[in-house]
């Protein structure tokens, strides 16, 4: 449980203010960041609780430190969006969920 909560503070300490045309952080690949969208999506878009934050690192096999590397990308790519206590998928299936 700690670990999500480590997951979900990342997140929000990633910052609002990205851009589009980040480039992928080291040992973060564009198929591993295809399996966090996809795991978000099945969580049903949002994470808001450490409970919510579990079935992703079990779905994607990551360790916290990588989990945190493709949510601050995925912030600064405007690809999702701080909540009040976690983030939101913002793009794919999720834009409009």
């Amino acid at each position: 449980m700690k670990f999500a909560a480590l997951t979900l503070i990342g997140v929000l300490l990633a910052g609002c203010d990205g851009f589009s045309g980040q480039t992928l952080p080291d040992g973060v690949s564009a198929a591993d960041v295809a399996l966090f969208k996809i795991a978000v999506t099945d969580a049903g878009c949002a994470i808001e609780t450490t409970t919510d934050a579990v079935p992703i690192a079990e779905q994607t096999g990551f360790d916290r430190d990588k989990l945190v590397m493709i949510t601050q990308y995925l912030m600064l790519a405007g690809e999702s969006e701080p909540t009040a206590n976690g983030f939101r998928l913002t793009s794919g299936t999720c834009a409009n969920a």
